[in-house]
């Protein structure tokens, strides 16, 4: 795991080690650069060892007679197979790294060799006889790659505060994605909130030659069901496929562990890793909440079942408390996140990546992924009960109205119920792309309307809004079943540019390398053969993956209801915040901002705290922007000192 960057179409090396110095935390153990006036091109790179510790696996690296060049951040599955096939091709090898397997594989087959490797991964490749610069970002966007372009100039790194090194990049705010923020609470599609910052999407390549970078998409996953297969062996399917998935994703030269939160999917990564290997020692970490932060946000404390989990397979774990003076953090994580993302999960990400760092381990598994394959939120099994009421959603939808108000009136807004019967009425009347953004979005059209001050409100859409990326997405789905397509959004959008956005940057914060075995290539692939009755089996999330998991697990582990990972923000907003929230969310600086109207999100506080409304996310929106603003417009990229 590392930290990339470079230029192409201009000649500035001296913009290289600022650049990487910007990013040592994703790369404590190493930095390179290198540059060719010629081209005129430059690399850089921190570097995080994780395979083949030694001098030889020096980035940027080069093949033999120095005509292809790689910066390289990520981790390649499969690197030994192709090393074998390359070194019967006659390649020669000057380390044992994944890198340098990459450079022979594009020696091989150019940018086709993308096609043939299965990993997480950004990179850049310099191929000098051919003039050219490609970019590439796994097929799921597990890792992070960001550029910025003016004329024929092309800059790129694996995070902003990099690219905010170069002179001329302005630091001027994209008003018109801020209604995207504040409805999911990230950033969809190829664009950021700095103007002109733009991110590779998942699965995509882009090649800059003679001047000009063209785009193209290198990875499509197509959902074909196979019918044909029973229930029976689809299980053994996916015990065997998870197996070997986990497994070679625990190659490594460096001290490995795992995340073990208790949940279905964190404890499935365990358990294959104690089957891989019976003797090893292997630790796990987690995190545990304080029984007074539980109420108000309907919190279960995972950790009686990973302490249960941990004592059943026989590996260590260790954890931490999450305490509300964690929120102090806020600055520090916004200023490693780049992008601003309002989901408190960053802070236990974080803290447990940290308490593994200071363990003295470097690479953690992660359950991140599993309930995009295998059906696991809560949303599939809403998308199976509209498919039962689809012909009287008109009638139902009025009842569930109904219900959802007196469920207010008696319990309060921020009550779990009716907030879940609120969205789920939401989405009951639309269908299509309606129906998912229904689903994802975290406030409502109405409640951020009336936030906008006159200025963003002329650039700002209306309530039939479709984001054109979420279009695309919802356009590019190839395959059957509404349930796959449903997946198929999240695994573009929201694990794109929310889970992996923050897993990624929460965990090289503490200098993590994070790996997500259900997102291996392999896996994806059999779970979208399977049919979605053995995902979503009945009202049973996960079935075949549970069903599969059997013979290692308590099913008081397997079947037990699912729940979130995150912290206690609506405890944090009514108890903790509010000195904050004034100093941030006053009416001066919102004012000044010229953003929003201030008496308007003073009203949202207000209601908020009677608890009439339910406005917590739509809360730590604004507040999340704000610092974001600190740190990135009127910062070039510096944490914010409260």
């Amino acid at each position: 795991m590392c930290g990339i960057c470079g230029y192409v179409g201009d000649h500035r090396p001296e913009l290289l080690e600022p650049m990487a110095c910007a990013m040592q935390h994703r790369g404590p153990d190493d930095m390179g650069t290198w540059h060719d006036a010629g081209g005129p091109v430059g690399l850089g790179q921190r570097r995080l060892s994780i395979i083949d510790l030694s001098p030889a696996g020096h980035q940027p690296m080069c093949n033999e007679d120095g005509t292809v060049w790689i910066t390289f951040n990520g981790e390649i599955y499969d690197f030994d197979t192709h090393r074998q096939w390359l070194l019967g091709r006659g390649h020669t090898f000057k380390s044992h790294s994944d890198t340098e397997v990459l450079l022979h594989l594009y020696e091989e087959h150019g940018p086709g060799f993308l096609q043939q490797i299965n990993g997480m991964f950004a990179l850049a490749i310099w191929d000098a006889e051919r003039r050219q610069l490609l970019l590439a970002r796994d097929h799921a966007g597990i890792k992070p790659l960001y550029y910025w372009q003016d004329g024929g100039r092309l800059f790129f790194a694996s995070e902003i505060k990099a690219l905010l090194r170069v002179p001329g990049v302005r630091r001027e705010l994209n008003r018109e994605r801020i209604a995207d923020f504040l409805t999911f609470l990230w950033i969809p599609g190829d664009q950021t909130l700095l103007r002109g910052i733009q991110k590779l999407e998942p699965g995509h390549l882009a090649i800059w030659k003679d001047g000009q970078l063209a785009v193209r998409r290198w990875f499509s996953l197509r959902y074909e069901p196979d019918e044909r297969v029973r229930a029976e062996e689809w299980i053994e399917r996916v015990h065997d496929t998870f197996m070997r998935t986990t497994r070679r994703q625990m190659v490594a030269d460096v001290k490995l562990g795992a995340f073990l939160s208790g949940g279905l999917d964190s404890s499935s990564i365990v358990a294959c890793m104690r089957h891989a290997f019976p003797e090893r020692e292997i630790n796990c970490y987690t995190a545990h909440f304080r029984p007074e932060d539980l109420n108000r946000d309907q919190f279960v404390d995972d950790y009686p079942y990973a302490r249960r989990v941990a004592d059943h397979l026989k590996v260590n774990l260790k954890s931490f408390a999450l305490e509300s003076k964690m929120i102090s953090l806020l600055p520090k994580m916004i200023y490693h996140l780049d992008e601003p993302d309002a989901d408190p999960a960053i802070f236990p990400s974080y803290l447990i990546s940290k308490l593994a760092r200071d363990d003295g381990t470097t690479v953690l598994l992660s359950g991140t992924g599993g309930d995009e394959v295998f059906f696991g939120y809560r949303s599939h099994q809403a998308y199976r009960q509209y498919e039962r009421f689809d012909w009287l959603r008109w009638l139902a939808a009025p009842a569930l109205s109904a219900a959802t108000s007196l469920s207010t009136s008696l319990i309060g807004a921020q009550n779990a119920l009716p907030r879940r019967l609120r969205k789920f009425r939401n989405a009951l009347v639309h269908r299509g792309l309606r129906r998912h953004l229904a689903i994802v979005d975290w406030s409502s059209h109405a409640a951020r309307r009336r936030l906008y001050s006159p200025t963003l409100a002329g650039v700002s859409p209306g309530e039939e809004y479709e984001p054109a990326s979420m279009r695309a997405y919802f356009d590019a789905f190839e395959g059957r079943g509404e349930l796959n397509r449903h997946s198929h959004m999240l695994i573009q959008s929201f694990l794109a540019a929310h889970n992996f956005l923050y897993t990624d940057k929460s965990s090289m914060a503490a200098s993590i390398e994070v790996r997500v075995p259900y997102l291996d290539l392999e896996l994806m692939r059999l779970c979208a053969a399977i049919p979605e009755r053995y995902k979503l089996h009945g009202d049973e999330t996960k079935w075949v993956l549970k069903k599969a998991m059997e013979r290692y697990l308590p099913r008081d582990v397997l079947y037990r209801a699912k729940t979130g990972f995150g912290a206690p923000l609506r405890k944090w907003i009514a108890e903790d915040l509010g000195p904050l929230l004034a100093e941030l969310l006053g009416p001066k600086r919102v004012r000044e901002r010229g953003l929003f109207d201030a008496d308007a999100v003073q009203a949202v506080l207000k209601e908020n705290e009677a608890n009439t409304a339910d406005h917590a996310y739509l809360i730590y929106c604004l507040l999340t922007l704000e610092l974001w603003q600190q740190t990135f417009i009127d910062r070039a990229g510096e944490e914010v000192a409260l």
